[in-house]
């Protein structure tokens, strides 16, 4: 995994080690991924006990069917598992509770045509630097709207109750630890 600005930081979290894990996995598939792209939180070197793990899967055109089959290869000591597919062509949500409560949301995104948009600052950890350059790109997104994306997802019971539960406890541990209100 390549070093990048903030990696000391993250090192020290108790998500580290899922992620050499996770970042692993995707590794030793070089046939139906192209590499490991890091988002969110981490990739700006920050972070703390209760992040999430924000990654993206790119695959090769073509192969987008077979690696969304596969999976599961990610993520095989998952507590409860939450798949999300349908929104956007060559584009799938798969993310999962491990034992230790770290929850895990990678995309397994098809390059070159895929319907992925990646949105602000991201970090290549294996593969080609130009990884990204397969995605379409936009800014960062606010808090305001992935506040809201995932109100819709609520209202319109497109997670699971278990899912519905973990953002919950996310959103009061965010309240009582790093004093952010109802932000979440």
């Amino acid at each position: 995994m390549r070093d990048w600005p903030g990696r000391q930081h993250v090192e020290t979290l108790r998500l580290w080690p899922v992620l050499v894990e996770v970042v692993g996995r995707i590794e030793a598939r070089p046939d139906l991924f192209a590499g490991a792209i890091l988002l969110g939180s981490l990739s700006h070197g920050e972070g703390d006990a209760i992040s999430d793990v924000d990654l993206v899967a790119p695959v090769p055109a073509g192969r987008w069917d077979e690696a969304w089959t596969e999976r599961t290869m990610l993520s095989p000591d998952a507590l409860v598992r939450f798949d999300r597919v349908g929104e956007r062509p060559g584009v799938g949500g798969h993310s999962w509770l491990t034992p230790d409560l770290i929850k895990v949301e990678c995309l397994v995104a098809e390059l070159d045509g895929g319907g992925l948009r990646l949105a602000g600052d991201v970090v290549v950890l294996a593969g080609d630097d130009s990884l990204p350059d397969g995605f379409e790109r936009r800014p960062a997104l606010t808090r305001e709207f992935v506040d809201d994306y995932a109100r819709t997802l609520r209202e319109e019971r497109r997670i699971s109750d278990v899912e519905i539960a973990y953002g919950d406890l996310i959103r009061l541990l965010r309240r009582e630890v790093r004093g952010d209100g109802d932000s979440g």
